[in-house]
């Protein structure tokens, strides 16, 4: 739809410049005054008319560029509470003195996207990550780090997760995750790990958190 409504404003401009260049060559043979009254106001005119046409391409790619860039971008959103549960008989919520990490993401962005949880890694596997999706465009010969999903079903190819849609100004659904479970598999590894999300188009994004020792 794009293309043509430029194709079209191509064909028109060009057009007037061909009816302009076609009436001065009527004046000049013509040798008549008022015709060249006439070319005069036409190319005054089709100047105008340029002029605006060229405004609005400069605009427009300024705000296409913009949205390219700025078009949707994900922030996301990390937090640790205790866990409670719920019985079922009496209906009372009791809270364990375990934690949980919580996360879900934002559309900061102009323009809907869709997005997914792929998983926690070590802040080293998730440079590697980046590093691999930056640079997947022009080289497909390379080998992702191991990201954990804490969902065995994931893990083991089981299940796909799906693309969330998120509109701008709203956010995904929440995932949350036993803070002992993230403490067991990355006990040796380091503190400072990475939530890890991709967008439809292979964009990677990331937030780093902290996690306490497992003993404390």
């Amino acid at each position: 739809m794009k293309d043509w409504i430029k194709q079209a404003g191509t064909g028109i401009f060009y057009g007037l410049i061909g009816g302009a260049i076609g009436l001065a060559i009527l004046a000049m043979s013509s040798n008549n005054h008022d015709t060249f009254g006439n070319v005069a106001d036409w190319v005054s005119g089709i100047g105008s008319v340029g002029a605006i046409y060229f405004v609005y391409r400069q605009i427009k790619q300024q705000t296409d560029q913009h949205n390219e860039e700025k078009g949707h971008y994900l922030q996301l959103a990390i937090g640790f509470r205790m866990l409670s549960n719920q019985s079922d008989k009496a209906g009372t919520v009791s809270i364990k003195s375990e934690q949980e990490v919580f996360f879900f993401g934002t559309n900061s962005g102009m323009m809907p996207s869709a997005f997914k949880f792929i998983g926690i890694c070590t802040s080293e596997d998730y440079q590697t990550l980046k590093s691999n999706h930056d640079k997947s465009q022009i080289d497909h010969n390379y080998e992702d780090p191991e990201i954990q999903s804490f969902d065995c079903l994931y893990d083991l190819g089981i299940k796909q997760r799906k693309f969330e849609r998120v509109v701008p100004g709203d956010v995904s659904e929440e995932i949350v995750i036993p803070m002992k479970l993230i403490q067991n598999k990355f006990e040796g590894s380091g503190k400072n790990l990475f939530v890890v999300y991709m967008d439809v188009l292979g964009v990677i994004y990331g937030r780093q958190f902290t996690i306490p020792d497992l003993n404390v």
